[in-house]
């Protein structure tokens, strides 16, 4: 039984120090653009709920008033 574990110790161990040592270091720009890319997606999300949200306004206001 010890080996068993220690054996999935070691293949859990040589997968996770794969995992990490793979990563390298992005350039400038593509930081920058990735940044960038975060800030308009953030604004187009922030565009649809707002639209939603006015949309869904209207609807309720259109059925309290009587116009739907």
């Amino acid at each position: 039984m010890n080996r068993i574990n220690a054996l999935r110790t070691a293949v859990a161990s040589a997968v996770l120090a794969a995992g990490t040592s793979a990563m390298a270091a992005l350039p400038a720009g593509a930081s920058e653009a990735i940044a960038q890319y975060k800030d308009d997606v953030l604004s187009a999300i922030g565009l649809v709920i707002a639209a939603g949200i006015a949309i869904y306004a209207v609807k309720k206001l259109g059925q309290k008033m009587g116009w739907l």
